[in-house]
């Protein structure tokens, strides 16, 4: 184990097997690529055998084989990180450390039953952009005197301050309400100024958070979540998501997402 891996969660897949994320320490700073793979073992001390491809500056992996989920299956993995400065391990995890079995198969079909709804009534394809939280930090836009990343329209970082600014992106089934309106203070403080907001339904995969970024990809816009609630929790997992969302300006940095634009080596393809 590292302290490079903070969390490792494994969760059902809700047409095959498991989902795995993880979650990396904000201090950890070696740089790109980071390159991730899920290992599979008979026992907690192995042997160890890789069950997925290199994960590339991602956080999370779905099986595309069907699982058997029986009681009687005992299952230990663990997931390793390869950097340009060497290799780590997270801590090793059972299927059901987040979920017993019951709950496992709960959740799965809870999933699975919403997915059905979005992809035959409701939903529209969409990707979901992780804000970096871990990574080394921008030294493009950074204030010399500060330390602080100054930009909100840097090139390296896109405004977060990281690099890799965001990672994914995640591709998702959403439901979007209805639009609304809502009053928000101006950036100048010179008054007030109405917004339009969305509500944006999807399942828990990913874990979604304030200042991610979710991607219409029919008609390419773009939205910033400042709101997370979880709908559907089974053991204070999030089975269920309501992020709230505001679209973007296409000036935004946020539009430069997934364009593999030259001289933006921090943009992922």
């Amino acid at each position: 184990m590292n302290q490079s891996f903070t969390e490792v969660h494994i969760l059902p897949s809700y047409a095959k097997g498991f989902t795995f994320m993880w979650e990396i320490s904000q201090g950890f700073s070696d740089p790109l690529p980071w390159a991730f793979r899920v290992e599979e073992g008979p026992t907690a001390e192995g042997p160890w055998s890789v069950i997925s491809p290199p994960v590339l500056n991602m956080f999370a992996w779905v099986e595309t084989t069907k699982r058997i989920v029986n009681k009687d299956l005992v299952l230990f993995f663990r997931v390793t990180l390869t950097t340009p400065k060497g290799t780590y391990y997270s801590h090793i995890k059972t299927p059901y450390g987040d979920l017993g079995r019951r709950e496992y198969l709960l959740v799965r079909d809870i999933m699975r039953r919403e997915v059905l709804q979005q992809d035959t009534l409701s939903g529209i394809q969409g990707r979901l952009w992780i804000r970096s939280t871990s990574g080394a930090r921008c030294t493009n836009c950074v204030d010399p005197i500060t330390g602080d990343n100054v930009s909100s329209n840097c090139r390296e970082c896109l405004g977060t301050g990281r690099v890799p600014p965001y990672h994914g992106p995640y591709t998702v089934w959403m439901t979007f309400s209805p639009t609304n309106r809502d009053t928000e203070q101006k950036p100048d403080g010179t008054g007030t100024q109405q917004i339009y907001v969305w509500n944006i339904r999807l399942i828990g995969f990913p874990y979604a958070k304030d200042q991610d970024i979710a991607i219409d990809i029919a008609t390419d816009k773009r939205y910033v979540i400042d709101g997370v609630q979880h709908l559907t929790e089974i053991r204070r997992i999030p089975v269920v998501q309501n992020l709230r969302a505001r679209e973007l300006p296409v000036s935004d940095p946020a539009y430069r997402l997934g364009t593999g634009l030259e001289d933006e080596d921090c943009v992922l393809p």
